[in-house]
């Protein structure tokens, strides 16, 4: 913690100056910038497509919108709450829910005025009651946002990262220190500096503490993403939620090492299987709970399977999709490149033979599958729905068949910084003044598991919420 007593000692002071250039940063300085402060952002990482918004998988949950209507679903604010409570398992802050489900369709008319297009398809996806993700090129919707920021007046400036805060005699956060790629700066912020540094995914120091295993996941997040709000906040009281409930996603193919090769085939049907050929798990839960059963299984490893009638379900899913977005960021379906990362058989004995797992096991699997759909009941792991409470299981039984072998990774991490619904980041007896966070930053949001497209979702609404707040240093 550094302590500046006068103004003659800033190299530039702004009103709002915030860590960050991803969904959260820019669209918290939108807002600032809109409500008439000068506004900063400072991004450590060199490129706007480094953030983790940009190399996200597309998916947004928003309910009530001209997609869904178009469509027939129907959806709404209230049911969109009770879901991300009823996934959290209700350890998640209430207030920060109810702001999600206030502000997300404004949120979403707000990013389609702005330019971003939206797929004229809504997908169920975890936790998802109704179909609600949708999907958008997530590289081009943060240079929708970047444009519109500096039409405001907003300065971008990269490979500037901010180290610490600097505070009063009061504590009140007053600036920053900035890290350039020579010299280092102090930068007042007159009403408010914005955390929107994104989460840990990056710090193998920081997931080990949480769980030993962690520190061996991938991550597929954004390159800069190794905790520093969280650095920079603590020393000043802050304290974090959620930390208990961080987990990976189950999803990346063996060979991935990004988003392009992520695939959520099991939520159109497809089963998981470990090495010994046996399910492990029921396949409609969060991904992020199949990302840990995953964890336990020889090699961390689970592989999907299944069959024609699913795969043309998936690539059907996708060819739709494409026509507003690029299909690398549908994961609910099949693309070119995903369908190169399959492995294909004409018999469940054959494909068991070509992914190396025992043949007998992985036919009396299906087959037991197959028995269970059959008689609409699955007595081995209770999987009545493909995801949540949405879709019917079907059995995997016509030629040719699929495997898909996939281990858990790190998209995001999901927790950090306690904050209330005005976004102030929140000390165990109140809140540290002039300090606000957004994002993948904060912690308390998500609870014990996580709905689908909430990530991205929070990270645009909660940004615009600390930026409006910041502005009127409220």
């Amino acid at each position: 913690m550094m302590t500046a007593a006068s103004s003659d000692r800033w190299d530039s002071d702004f009103d709002v100056v915030i860590a960050g250039a991803g969904g959260a940063g820019l669209a918290a300085a939108i807002e600032a910038a809109t409500a008439g402060a000068s506004t900063v952002v400072f991004e450590k990482q060199g490129k706007i497509w480094e953030s983790s918004t940009a190399v996200n998988v597309g998916m947004v949950a928003f309910a009530g919108t001209d997609v869904q209507q178009r469509l027939g679903i129907e959806d709404s604010s209230e049911l969109l709450y009770q879901d991300i409570l009823a996934v959290g398992e209700k350890k998640n802050d209430p207030s920060l829910v109810r702001a999600y489900a206030d502000h997300q369709l404004d949120t979403y008319r707000w990013l389609r005025d702005m330019g971003v297009c939206w797929a004229k398809i809504a997908t169920a996806a975890a936790g998802m009651s109704r179909p609600r993700g949708h999907f958008s090129d997530p590289l081009d919707m943060v240079r929708i946002l970047k444009r519109q920021a500096e039409q405001q007046g907003v300065i971008i400036l990269f490979h500037s990262a901010i180290t610490g805060l600097i505070t009063d005699s009061q504590q009140r956060v007053t600036g920053v220190e900035v890290r350039e790629r020579v010299n280092t700066t102090r930068i007042r912020a007159r009403r408010g500096v914005v955390l929107a540094t994104g989460g840990f995914a990056r710090s193998a120091e920081r997931l080990a503490a949480i769980d030993r295993r962690f520190a061996g996941v991938a991550a597929t997040t954004g390159l800069g993403h190794t905790g520093d709000a969280l650095r920079m906040a603590e020393p000043l009281g802050a304290y974090f939620r959620d930390m208990e409930y961080v987990k990976p996603s189950y999803e990346l193919h063996v060979s991935g090492d990004s988003a392009g090769d992520i695939c959520l085939i099991f939520y159109l049907g497809a089963i998981i299987v470990n090495k010994h050929g046996r399910r492990f798990v029921n396949e409609s839960i969060p991904y992020k709970d199949l990302g840990m059963a995953s964890l336990d299984q020889p090699d961390g490893v689970g592989i999907m399977v299944f069959d024609r009638k699913i795969f043309d379900k998936a690539v059907e899913s996708t060819r739709k999709a494409s026509a507003t977005i690029p299909s690398e960021n549908f994961v609910l379906g099949l693309d070119a490149a995903r369908i190169r990362l399959l492995v294909q058989a004409d018999t469940i004995e054959e494909l068991a033979d070509r992914i190396q797992i025992p043949r007998q096991a992985l036919k009396e699997t299906v087959e037991r599958y197959n028995s269970g759909v059959a008689s609409g009941a699955d007595p081995e792991f209770g999987r009545s729905h493909l995801s949540a409470s949405i879709g019917s299981p079907v059995r995997i039984d016509t030629p040719p068949f699929y495997a898909f072998e996939a281990k858990s990774h790190f998209l995001a991490t999901y927790a950090g910084l306690a904050v209330d619904a005005g976004m102030h980041v929140l000390t165990r007896t109140g809140y540290i003044p002039g300090l606000y966070a957004a994002g993948e930053s904060i912690g308390g949001f998500h609870g014990a598991s996580y709905h689908s497209g909430a990530a991205v979702g929070q990270a645009l609404i909660f940004g615009r919420i600390a930026g409006r707040n910041s502005a009127q240093g409220m």
